[in-house]
């Protein structure tokens, strides 16, 4: 997304749990981003929300929308912290494009143990 210079308003989360009894909520953003903090935090919070702890999930979706090509509004009451995840996120697609997707990752999307893909 970031390559291509886009941002997405609607972030959408799909749960599909044993009994493929299936929900989909949305969220739409206060302004477009494409910063991966503010994405996987939005994703957190739909996920915390609306899973229903006592039923075993079989499918977890994730879908951005209403994507804009730059544009973006900022929030001039952090700008500062906004200003260091676009460097941190240009240092990581940086290093990405060098030495793959899977070898530098955000704290919060990392995978553990054996399960870990090499993309």
């Amino acid at each position: 997304m970031r390559d291509a210079s886009l941002s997405a308003s609607t972030v959408t989360l799909t749960i599909r749990y044993a009994g493929f009894e299936t929900i989909t909520r949305a969220h739409t953003l206060r302004e477009p981003s494409h910063l991966d903090p503010i994405l996987f935090d939005c994703i957190r919070q739909l996920f915390d929300r609306h899973w229903d702890r006592s039923r075993k999930v079989r499918l977890l979706g994730v879908a951005l929308s209403s994507f804009t090509h730059g544009g973006e509004q900022l929030d001039l009451l952090d700008a500062g912290r906004r200003e260091k995840m676009e460097k941190l996120a240009q240092a990581a697609d940086s290093l990405r494009d060098r030495f793959g997707f899977s070898k530098v990752q955000f704290g919060g999307s990392l995978v553990r143990g054996k399960d870990e893909v090499d993309e």
